[in-house]
């Protein structure tokens, strides 16, 4: 028996894990309606025509071997120019070009961490920074958002959670999977909290181009007065609807207590030779080229926010907030009927035939009644799966009441 590593068994990704329950209804006959996972070309969209023309033209005519570990330079002249607009003076050397927002986590995290360092991430939050935390041999630390307070972090609770093991603070923002902004005010202050215990500040910025209000200022903006040691991560995967392309970067505010960091990164990207090459072409074409495409793209996911969030408000026993950025709703059922949070969503699954995230993959508490819905879906598809939740819920309520009076 060749038996796997720790880490291999340490690693799990709830938003893909839950399909497997969904393939095997599908392989006897059922169609199951998937709103697990946030890929807009998955529902019909398709990127913007002038990124597709740009990368077309690079097939025929451009340089597509390897590039420099760190990225093509135009296409990081292009992240540093968009960087430096939003009020970060960037320098092309201070961006690293990566296979989607993702590997740059991966990356950074296995510069940081060594087994049994600490990490505050926000709670619920996207998967794939516990899965990289536990596979280092890592701890994530929680800090706790609360639907009641539109999920926004505290800082005291923060700030409780640093001891002399805590190497970084995760800021997911607009957050995946509440659709939340954080108040300006609030980074600033987790920054200059960072800055005072020597804490890298991750900032995964990966949905500010799709606010449906205002936009957060970056973290590498706010970072100016306190001189926090911030990263943040970026991706074309969802602003420009290329997904599969696996385009992020990360970009570094350059301090001196970042200088090792940054050059273990850099090796660390070198080992795995270059991101895709022909995809990075996409980058400066998206960056500085028509943005009506991405106008285009959050004025149709905002009609079906506005769709998805009546129809919960509708169904006796659900709640959300509404979404201010993304295409997530995450929603509260008031009563699972003693069930875990997976297993709702595994009979929901059975009894309605559509596929959503339970809480607890996203760090909830699993008796705390949540689950992430994607509504990028149309509105005939979304009120379907409404249809369907609606009455799964009304069955296992009337079940419930049946039990409860015998």
């Amino acid at each position: 028996m060749i038996h796997p590593s720790d880490r291999a068994t340490n690693f799990h990704y709830a938003i893909r894990n839950v399909v497997q329950a969904a393939e095997a209804f599908e392989r006897q006959g059922r169609k199951i309606t998937y709103l697990n996972i946030g890929d807009p070309q998955a529902f019909g969209f398709r990127p913007p025509p002038d990124v597709m023309e740009a990368v077309a033209i690079a097939t025929r005519e451009k340089f597509t071997g390897y590039s420099h570990s760190a990225g093509l330079r135009e296409a990081r002249e292009a992240i540093a120019r968009y960087a430096t607009a939003l009020g970060t003076e960037t320098s092309p050397d201070n961006t690293l070009i990566t296979s989607g927002a993702s590997e740059a986590a991966d990356l950074v995290l296995t510069a940081l961490v060594n087994p049994g360092d600490e990490v505050l991430l926000p709670a619920p939050s996207y998967p794939i920074y516990p899965a990289i935390i536990n596979k280092l041999g890592a701890i994530t630390r929680y800090y706790h958002l609360d639907q009641e307070t539109n999920w926004q972090p505290s800082v005291d609770e923060v700030s409780s959670l640093i001891n002399e093991r805590t190497r970084a603070i995760i800021l997911i923002n607009p957050s995946n999977p509440t659709g939340a902004i954080t108040s300006d005010a609030t980074t600033k202050s987790l920054l200059e909290l960072a800055a005072r215990h020597n804490l890298l500040v991750i900032s995964d910025e990966v949905y500010r181009d799709l606010c449906f209000k205002e936009p957060p200022t970056s973290a590498s903006v706010l970072a100016a007065d306190s001189d926090a040691a911030v990263v943040v991560l970026e991706s074309l995967s969802k602003t420009h609807m290329l997904a599969g392309w696996r385009v992020g970067w990360m970009r570094f505010n350059r301090t001196p207590q970042t200088r090792d960091l940054v050059a273990a990164v850099i090796r660390l990207a070198g080992g795995r030779l270059c991101s895709s090459t022909l995809a990075q072409y996409a980058i400066q074409p998206a960056l500085e080229g028509d943005r009506q495409s991405i106008k285009k793209f959050t004025e149709e996911i905002r009609r079906r926010r506005d769709l998805a969030t009546k129809r919960v408000a509708a169904i006796d026993g659900l709640s959300c907030s509404v979404p201010e950025a993304a295409f997530y709703l995450m929603i509260h059922v008031a009563d699972m009927g003693g069930r875990t949070d997976e297993q709702f969503v595994l009979d929901l699954i059975k009894s309605a035939n559509v596929l959503v995230v339970h809480g607890s993959g996203f760090g909830c508490d699993p008796q705390a009644g949540y689950f992430r819905m994607v509504y990028l879906a149309d509105e005939q598809t979304l009120a379907k799966a409404f249809d369907g939740i609606e009455s799964s819920l009304r069955a296992s309520q009337k079940g419930t009441k049946s039990t409860n009076a015998a």
